[in-house]
């Protein structure tokens, strides 16, 4: 098994939450797994969870429960929150995580060059710290040109939505859902 790894964010600055989701699929299955992924995109460049009506999350949520992954969904807590600081906090407890489940390159959804050094940098400082091995690579493409990218972002949207009290979507995806705490602060 080839594992690849997929991941994106979620956030509310008002609650206090940012959440980090890496999908890890096998390489065998992406192919049928992006093609899934593009029917459930109604109009636009890319599915997007957060703007999808409930009746469709519910829909999406049911299908992606049906796919061969494991995503590992850091969820970091602070009050008052810095998105930046959160989502550092996220990657540094995602990294090793990532690594001990047999994927060496994590594709991060692009998020502007200044961004994604940043995102460099912690990768950086996780090696420096032997948090992760020399061996994990981090790159980034653009949300819509990876429909994988789209998977990660369903399930950030569904942990999200249970932190606001509605479970209903990361219930469904069940088993395939593993959450970490992190503090964010």
């Amino acid at each position: 098994m080839c594992l690849a790894a997929f991941a994106d964010e979620s956030y509310d600055l008002d609650l206090g939450v940012y959440v980090l989701t890496a999908s890890l699929i096998d390489q065998a299955e992406a192919e049928p797994i992006r093609a899934a992924l593009t029917r459930l995109r109604k109009g636009g460049r890319k599915l997007h969870w957060s703007k999808e009506p409930d009746r469709r999350r519910d829909e999406i949520a049911k299908v992606t429960s049906t796919f061969a992954s494991t995503n590992l969904v850091v969820v970091g807590s602070a009050s008052p929150m810095n998105a930046e600081r959160a989502r550092r906090k996220c990657l540094e407890a995602l990294l090793p995580e990532v690594e001990a489940a047999g994927a060496s390159v994590l594709t991060l959804e692009s998020r502007r060059p200044r961004n994604d050094k940043l995102d460099q940098q912690t990768v950086a400082v996780c090696k420096r710290k032997r948090a992760i091995s020399m061996k994990v690579h981090v790159e980034f493409t653009a949300g819509d040109a990876e429909p994988m990218l789209w998977l990660p972002d369903i399930v950030c949207g569904s942990a999200l939505a249970a932190a606001r009290g509605n479970r209903r979507y990361l219930e469904q995806l069940a088993d395939a859902a593993r959450l970490l705490e992190v503090d964010a602060s």
